[in-house]
């Protein structure tokens, strides 16, 4: 297993850090997955020196502030609308309970199901 730290700054994006988030990639039966632990404010961009996010397999977030979850409406705009991108906005993401309903509302969008 290999946990890179994508960012680790405190409540907002330092200088030098993203907020919380990390990468874990391990192999499992001749596979690599991807895994992706929190999504804070200025992940996504920190994210993609790592690892394309197209080839993430999954995210999942510990709780909803958003220097742990915000960048997931960036993440949708890229999966979604992104030429060159899988052009759908599904990816696993499992987080507590409403983190649908809390990220269709970040993004701007009543509807939980539109959003990851």
């Amino acid at each position: 297993m290999d946990v890179t730290i994508v960012g680790c700054s405190g409540s907002f994006a330092g200088p030098r850090s993203a907020a919380s988030s990390y990468l874990v990639r391990a192999e499992h039966e001749g596979r690599t997955w991807s895994i992706v632990l929190d999504l804070g404010n200025g992940a996504l961009g920190a994210l993609q020196r790592h690892i394309r996010p197209y080839a993430v397999d999954a995210v999942l977030l510990s709780h909803l502030h958003v220097d742990h979850c915000i960048d997931m409406c960036g993440l949708y705009v890229m999966m979604r609308y992104v030429p060159g991108g899988p052009g759908r906005a599904t990816m696993p993401v499992w987080g507590p309970p409403g983190t649908g309903v809390h990220l269709a509302r970040a993004y701007g969008n009543g509807e939980a199901e539109d959003v990851l």
